[in-house]
């Protein structure tokens, strides 16, 4: 059975901050897509899905309640297809491969209108529950990318603790690394940027989703390489 990927956490920073940057942006840049698609319903921003469930459901918005039920089912199902698949991969950054390989089906899936919601949205939600299961930890700093609620509270604590708190207050708390500032104010930043990328692709190309599949086999071949040099090193 596989953990979660957990790169070395001795890792030079560049390494760790080019890969929150890519899987925040690629997050972003799905999520942006499948809420345009779908109706206003996220296919990973289960936060948000789950306000709006309780909403309609004081409201009696049954239509609506049904749909964003489905939404975030399809997510928890997906959670476990992608633990199932990642315990039985010999190599979990493979993973990645396989959402790349997901999202270029749901590039051609959402060019028919009438099958966005019964399969881009599972074929989306999917995808994302597979990057967060697949890496959460970059250069020893545990963070997810397909959120960015934690890691704006970690970017602001993580700020404070390092450049604000006076020396009597650095004196007697740990103070927090650059690292632990840079990724998630940076993870923050990036999905935002991903958002507006997708956006604006899903308004010029006809296949938007084939940019985060490439963008992903990019991220497998830097932690494969990364994993293959580390294992180089130990012998």
């Amino acid at each position: 059975m596989h953990a979660t990927i957990q790169p070395p956490a001795d890792l030079p920073l560049a390494v760790s901050l080019r890969r929150v940057v890519v899987l925040a942006a690629v997050a972003g840049y799905v999520e942006v897509i499948g809420f345009m698609d779908v109706g206003g319903i996220y296919p990973g921003i289960m936060t948000g899905n789950t306000v709006q469930l309780g909403m309609t459901f004081a409201k009696a918005q049954w239509a609506r309640f049904g749909l964003i039920a489905f939404a975030v089912g399809l997510f928890f199902v997906g959670g476990i297809i992608s633990s199932l698949i990642k315990r039985h991969l010999r190599r979990p950054p493979l993973e990645l491969l396989v959402m790349a390989g997901i999202l270029f089906v749901a590039s051609v899936v959402r060019l028919h209108a009438s099958v966005r919601i019964p399969v881009e949205l599972p074929l989306l939600a999917l995808a994302m529950a597979m990057q967060g299961e697949t890496i959460a930890t970059f250069g020893g700093v545990s963070l997810q990318t397909i959120v960015v609620t934690n890691n704006m509270v970690k970017f602001s604590d993580a700020l404070v603790g390092r450049y604000l708190l006076g020396p009597a207050g650095q004196q007697s708390l740990k103070v927090p690394e650059l690292k632990e500032v840079l990724m998630p104010g940076l993870a923050w930043l990036s999905y935002s940027v991903g958002a507006g990328a997708g956006a604006t692709a899903a308004a010029w190309l006809q296949l938007p989703l084939l940019v985060p599949a490439v963008m992903l086999v990019f991220i497998v071949a830097d932690l494969l390489f990364t994993r293959r040099a580390a294992v180089g090193m130990a012998r």
